[in-house]
């Protein structure tokens, strides 16, 4: 059995005058056994809401298993936003399981679909994000409420409430466990979040949600709120709480099956689903944060290393990216060589002191791309902090990472002790300079 409805979808941009269209409604070939529906069908494809939903009543309780009447209610609660009871008629068109030889129209697409599919993409629209419905004189349109109606919730995209679904998956298809957030033990809140989105990223990759390529894009983007000593900065936001990997999922299939179904245009669906993913990890940072700071001490240095154990466990980062973070932790540890002894001075010559050799305390302002950046950073770090850098002299250490390109480290120093090191770095960052205690040759 086939019935022809006016759309059962919205795209908000359109005006008034295009959603009429009565020559569709005319020729709907609308069955007399099932009068109430077809009433109801017609009422609301005139906006007359109130009738509608009498006649659609009608027809259940005649028939409670009228999958035309409880569509059609369904459309009509989610049109006027009365969410709850739009999604108990599709949940209860669901469990009738109608024959998929049972269609209607879709104004975006005069090719009739099935009712249990058209029930299953409104369902999915609701659980995802909750898109209007707009079943409003036979055409694909979501009007402004009317007096004394219900305010729908805002459409994410202008995507159809009747053509979007939860894309090539089966609609009815439950979470699988790697859909829930990931978390490790003893992470922060912080950290935490960064972990989900990570995880979040795999699983989309994992059920063809992004290519192999977006999530390796994007995975090398910010990869360094994991390894933070050994990547460049990764994107500011990272430490911010995220949706669940299966909510973000479900939106990216709703999504492409509006694109399926043409209730959006190519450049809509492209715009929300960059929108989407950039949001959880995005492929080009606009800002990042400051670059790490390595472990202070051999507590928080454990805890480093446990975490990227954690890390490597799950599948987070490889072998290698472990090797290099966890040699750049130890290097942070190991302590300042001992200067050399004075050489012994001859009797007829005056003794001089002897130059200091190998590492020495200093502090790291920055990080930068090129060697000529980092000189004319030093030129205006020492310009607005004059009084607490006056006698330290530069050093750019150039750090080649695999994948990750050149970095130039900008030191200054030296300092007297690892100690006059952090209280020099207290009073830079009292001033929002970024400084961490740290070590360079000899000057």
């Amino acid at each position: 059995m086939a019935l022809l409805a006016g759309g059962l979808a919205g795209c908000g941009g359109m005006t008034e005058g295009s959603l009429v269209n009565m020559d569709f409604w005319d020729a709907s070939p609308l069955f007399f056994d099932n009068d109430q529906a077809e009433l109801g069908l017609a009422e609301m494809a005139k906006d007359n809401y109130g009738t509608a939903e009498l006649h659609f009543k009608k027809a259940v309780r005649r028939n409670a298993e009228d999958v035309d009447a409880l569509l059609g209610l369904g459309v009509l609660y989610q049109n006027t936003g009365q969410l709850t009871k739009a999604r108990e008629m599709y949940e209860a068109i669901l469990a009738i399981r109608p024959e998929r030889s049972v269609k209607m129209s879709v104004w975006t697409n005069l090719s009739p679909e099935p009712v249990i599919d058209i029930a299953s993409v409104n369902l999915a629209l609701l659980e995802s994000g909750g898109v209007p419905g707009g079943m409003t004189k036979g055409a694909a349109g979501a009007t402004a409420p009317r007096p004394g109606q219900a305010t729908p919730p805002p459409a994410a995209s202008g995507m159809a409430a009747a053509s979007a679904s939860t894309g090539r998956t089966a609609p009815a298809r439950t979470a699988q466990p790697q859909g829930a957030s990931m978390t490790l033990p003893g992470l922060s809140g912080a950290a935490d979040n960064v972990v989900s989105r990570f995880h979040t990223l795999t699983v989309l990759r994992d059920q063809g949600l992004i290519t192999p390529d977006e999530f390796n894009t994007r995975r090398r983007a910010s990869i360094g709120a994991l390894l933070p000593l050994s990547s460049p900065p990764p994107a500011t936001g990272l430490d911010r709480p995220v949706p669940g990997t299966e909510q973000i999922a479900g939106r990216l299939r709703a999504i492409g099956r509006a694109l399926e179904m043409r209730a959006v245009s190519v450049s809509q669906h492209a715009a929300e689903r960059t929108m989407i993913l950039d949001a959880l990890m995005p492929a080009a940072p606009v800002s990042v944060v400051n670059p790490g700071r390595p472990p202070q001490g051999l507590l928080e240095a454990a805890d480093a290393v446990r975490r990227l154990e954690q890390l490597k466990g799950q599948g987070f980062i490889t072998a290698d990216e472990y090797a290099k973070e966890r040699k750049a932790i130890e290097l942070a540890m190991q302590p300042p060589a001992l200067p050399a002894p004075k050489a012994a001075a001859s009797a007829p010559e005056k003794a001089s002191a002897a130059k200091p050799t190998g590492p020495q305390p200093a502090i790291h302002l920055a990080s930068y791309r090129s060697q000529k950046a980092a000189d004319r950073g030093w030129a205006q770090l020492r310009r607005a902090h004059r009084s607490l850098l006056a006698g330290l002299k530069p050093e750019v250490a150039k750090v080649d990472l695999a994948r990750k390109g050149t970095w130039y480290r900008l030191m200054a120093g030296p300092v007297k002790s690892s100690q006059a090191a952090t209280e020099l770095c207290r009073k830079l960052k009292r001033r929002r300079q970024f400084c961490e205690p740290s070590f360079m040759g000899t000057i």
